[in-house]
């Protein structure tokens, strides 16, 4: 459920980013562009349960035989393609529709599947960042309008900066596992995780302050991004007091920049919102 919200909460801001610019969205676009962000999603969790279900700190999923998921993630493949045959052939959405939707398997699906198998390269953390906050957004926004505007990184990258944190902290091998996890977090180790946290981190604060400069700021409300400013710096003081060293600690710290995320999506939504 967190991950449909990941993707789907960035697809509609990019949705009212276009509907605040004089572009609503006709239905049966919205409805077959959400549904199909809902089968990239579903692929991607399925390819890690096919390709590498023992990854991490992740919930198990041990029911289903290993074909199994990859027979749906191959459904959820071939009808996201349908669909986005559909939007861009029918419907109109433009022409990058179809490469936008690839990208999201290039990102979504071959974060764990072969032959890319992101994760195991050390970028699982990037392409996974960029499938919870810039690429979501950015396609919410083009589907309407067929074109970009420079909003769009306002709040895809803070979004994606954030997202990779959270992977980034899931990727610490659970214990005994660490010789065989080739994650981001196990190539680093915990200092140099933390030291990376830190550095997106405060890239994430650096987006959330140009945010109050912004025109259209006052739609947000000074006080809430004030308030995701001060949770990611009580993230900070997690990683300056070493959580990385403790589990219960990095559970704790991925919880609180989980909530971070959450919390972006919720007051950029508002915020937008209250332009239309």
């Amino acid at each position: 459920m967190l991950l449909l919200i990941g993707t789907l909460a960035p697809f509609g801001l990019g949705v009212l980013v276009a509907a605040a610019s004089g572009f609503p969205p006709q239905g049966p676009v919205l409805a077959a562009a959400s549904l199909a962000v809902v089968l990239l999603t579903l692929a991607g969790l399925a390819s890690r349960e096919a390709y590498a279900p023992r990854l991490g700190p992740w919930p198990l999923w041990e029911k289903l035989p290993r074909q199994t998921w990859r027979r749906l993630a191959y459904a959820c493949l071939i009808l996201a393609g349908v669909l986005g045959i559909l939007l861009q052939g029918v419907l109109c959405t433009g022409d990058f529709t179809i490469p936008l939707g690839a990208l999201g398997v290039f990102c979504g699906y071959f974060l764990f599947a072969p032959p890319l198998a992101w994760h195991r390269r050390g970028l699982g953390e990037f392409w996974g960042g960029l499938c919870f906050g810039l690429l979501p957004v950015l396609t919410g926004y083009y589907l309407p309008t067929d074109h970009l505007i420079s909003e769009i990184p306002l709040y895809g990258i803070p979004l994606s900066l954030t997202a990779f944190n959270i992977l980034l902290l899931l990727g610490f091998p659970r214990p005994g596992e660490e010789a065989d996890s080739l994650s981001l977090a196990a190539r680093l180790g915990p200092v140099g995780t933390g030291l990376l946290y830190t550095i997106v981190n405060i890239l994430v604060i650096v987006g959330l302050a140009i945010c109050l400069f912004f025109p259209a700021a006052s739609n947000f409300g000074h006080a809430w991004l004030w308030s995701l400013i001060i949770l990611a710096l009580a993230n900070q003081e997690l990683v300056k007091r070493r959580a990385y060293y403790q589990e219960a600690r990095i559970r704790l710290l991925c919880f609180s920049t989980l909530a971070l995320l959450l919390g972006m999506d919720l007051i950029f939504a508002l915020g937008l919102w209250g332009r239309l």
